[in-house]
């Protein structure tokens, strides 16, 4: 790539392309549901940073991980969210606008996105938090009506890291991403 997108300019592009599979007709038949989930995957691997957003749910945590099992941990985490949210989003959307409205650079390689969704005739403003990973910006926390994911995941993880280890939170989150691949 010779010019590097602008983080509003990669968030728009990717939302887009994923906008054009949830609104491919091709799709339409459930029985192709699998099959537009993997590319919506595909998409949300390039949109998200997984690592960075893992690092920050957990906290002072992470630490308490060892490589591998950090490594484990982001691989599963980001499986289930993507199982999770993408299952809701191919569900729900409805054909949603989504204005891009601006960003503003924190640093040279954190930025904020502001965005809206128009959803039943409501307005809904995303503060989207961007990192640049390797010449690319990848989102890494996102914040909707007072709401921020990384503090929520956080608080639960918080909750569960007083009871359990590494490995037994490293379990449970499989067994939900097998809870929700039975539901596919």
């Amino acid at each position: 790539m010779l010019f590097a997108l602008e983080p509003l300019e990669a968030v728009q592009q990717n939302v887009e392309n994923g906008i054009r599979v949830l609104e491919d007709p091709q799709y339409e038949n459930g029985s192709r549901k699998q099959e537009q989930q993997e590319l919506l995957w595909e998409i949300m691997q390039q949109t998200y940073d997984f690592k960075e957003f893992s690092r920050k749910v957990l906290g002072s945590h992470w630490y308490k991980f060892s490589t591998r099992q950090r490594n484990e941990f982001v691989k599963v985490f980001s499986e289930f969210l993507g199982k999770f949210y993408l299952g809701k989003l191919q569900d729900r959307y409805n054909g949603q606008k989504i204005n891009f409205l601006s960003q503003q650079m924190i640093s040279s390689s954190r930025a904020l996105v502001e965005i809206e969704v128009s959803w039943k005739k409501l307005k809904i403003p995303l503060t989207l938090r961007v990192t640049n990973r390797s010449g690319q910006w990848k989102v890494y926390d996102l914040s909707a009506l007072g709401i921020n994911a990384v503090s929520n995941y956080r608080a639960q993880f918080k909750s569960i890291l007083r009871k359990e280890t590494p490995k037994q939170i490293i379990a449970r989150l499989k067994k939900k991403v097998a809870e929700l691949d039975g539901k596919s």
